[in-house]
């Protein structure tokens, strides 16, 4: 956990607690009741609680405690809003990095849905620049092929030009999450290496019909190539099914299996 999201929950916990309460509450009480949950002595919280004071969270009166005040009550419903979307993204990250058949296979459905939209969009908004930029991307991966290795980089790099000549930010930051924080792209260049699959052959599509500037045959070419990658997966587990090994598809980051 990051300092900064442990000082929010306690943050958090604090203002929860004393919302709760139709009295003052004494640092005493909070020490027993958020101190102990965080690990901090009375004069760690006594420091946050002071600090609540001079942001205006928390109103001290007297000896009684403190008691909340209507911008700790609005601090408490911000906190509340980045903590629930911390949670929904903790569960994201999860589900992207489970090493495992079934989740592959959900993060490709997710970048069927995504790279359609980026594909059709490219084609209506590529520049010839960008067009170049497409092809130099497919000649890279040819040369990296024809030394005989996966090209990893290269692949991310298309999908990448791709996203980025949607001119749409928001499909593009989350393509980027999905890319960045899954196994997906080497995962399964190496296995339709390993079932024969040509790699670039697809790309090679996509980018002529964005040069033609056809949405809809570049939405549907970015369809076929990322059903192809279902297709080859499902094909490459049936048969590590069939000879009973278990598959780690993170295995497959570095080229090959170990």
């Amino acid at each position: 956990m990051t300092n900064s999201l442990q000082a929010s929950r306690l943050e958090y916990a604090v203002l929860s607690y004393l919302s709760q309460s139709d009295i003052p509450v004494g640092a005493t009480t909070l020490v027993l009741v958020v101190g102990k949950k965080f690990g901090l002595s009375q004069a760690t919280l006594g420091r946050k609680l002071m600090q609540f004071d001079d942001e205006g969270y928390t109103n001290l009166q007297g000896r009684k405690g403190r008691v909340l005040t209507g911008a700790g009550r609005e601090r408490l419903e911000e906190l509340e809003r980045e903590l629930r979307q911390q949670s929904h993204h903790s569960r994201l990250l999860q589900a992207l990095n489970t090493d495992s058949h079934e989740a592959l296979l959900d993060v490709l459905i997710v970048r069927r849905a995504l790279e359609y939209e980026a594909a059709a969009l490219a084609a209506e908004k590529a520049t010839p620049e960008d067009v170049e930029l497409l092809r130099e991307s497919i000649r890279l991966q040819r040369e990296v092929l024809a030394d005989n290795r996966i090209p990893y980089e290269e692949d991310r790099a298309f999908h990448l030009l791709i996203a980025k000549t949607s001119r749409n930010q928001v499909l593009l930051h989350a393509l980027q999450l999905v890319w960045q924080e899954s196994l997906d792209l080497p995962a399964t260049a190496s296995i339709r290496r390993s079932v024969g699959s040509e790699l670039v052959v697809d790309h090679e599509r996509i980018a002529s019909a964005i040069a033609e500037r056809s949405p809809c045959r570049a939405g549907q070419e970015m369809v076929r190539h990322i059903n192809q990658i279902i297709g080859d997966v499902e094909q490459y587990f049936i048969r590590k099914h069939e000879d009973e090994e278990p598959v780690d598809v993170s295995t497959f980051i570095g080229g090959k299996e170990q």
